[in-house]
């Protein structure tokens, strides 16, 4: 967690109404767990946090789990925002988490590499070698990472635990934007979940019945709006 002592500046989440919600977006350089049943939006929420990126020109690392480049450029194209540029240009940065019996791969023409689930340490070794390259040719970054729940198939939730909190320190440590992380609520039992919460810095929740709302955030109050996914992507309502 981060000293509360320090002032907390805040990046844009992407969402301008869940900005104006936040007094300014997400706080800078932290984790923040997007968390919430299946098909409530939570790619949604990466998404605007990674065309933010494109938007201001940062880079940005996106781990996935459940799609490849080609899936993305298309995902985030049908809400209007094109990344196809950024990422054969190589400021996305993608690597595609996969099960074990798949071999590792790279240099497939979408900066994209392929690390197993069964070894998120190799991950750790993977991203250590982005963040120092982009932290010594003092690019700004993002990190999105869609999803956490496939990789409690193949890991003890206590080991996943302990590789989150060493991601939010090497986040914090190269100064990164901020970083984004999603699960799949009631994929893992309550006390793994729980266990889980408490190794990020923010935790927001999306639900069935349409709310989002913020458990835990840096100088933030709790609240709760109820939102919409349009053509344009996520809307918050304010009350």
């Amino acid at each position: 967690m981060i000293s509360m002592s320090v002032a907390l500046k805040r990046v844009s989440s992407g969402i301008e109404s869940l900005d104006a919600m936040t007094s300014g977006g997400i706080p800078e350089s932290t984790v923040t767990l997007v968390y919430g049943p299946p098909k409530v939006g939570k790619s949604v929420f990466v998404y605007h946090f990674l065309a933010q990126s494109v938007k201001n020109s940062e880079a940005c690392i996106v781990i996935a789990t459940d799609y490849e480049g080609k899936e993305l450029v298309h995902a985030m194209g049908a809400f209007g925002w094109a990344i196809n540029d950024a990422l054969k240009a190589g400021s996305i940065r993608l690597v595609s988490m996969v099960p074990a019996q798949v071999a590792r791969s790279t240099g497939n023409g979408d900066s994209r590499d392929i690390v197993s689930l069964a070894n998120p340490t190799d991950l750790m070794i993977w991203l250590g070698g982005i963040l120092r390259a982009f932290s010594e040719s003092k690019v700004k970054f993002r990190i999105v990472w869609d999803s956490l729940t496939p990789l409690f198939i193949y890991n003890p939730p206590m080991l996943v635990a302990k590789v989150i909190r060493e991601f939010g320190t090497r986040i914090r440590r190269s100064e990164a934007v901020g970083a984004i992380v999603t699960l799949d609520q009631g994929s893992i039992d309550a006390q793994s979940e729980t266990i889980l919460k408490a190794s990020v810095d923010n935790v927001v929740r999306l639900s069935s019945e349409g709310m989002l709302q913020i458990e835990g955030m840096l100088g933030t109050a709790r609240a709760a709006a109820a939102y919409d996914i349009t053509s344009s992507g996520m809307v918050v309502k304010s009350k």
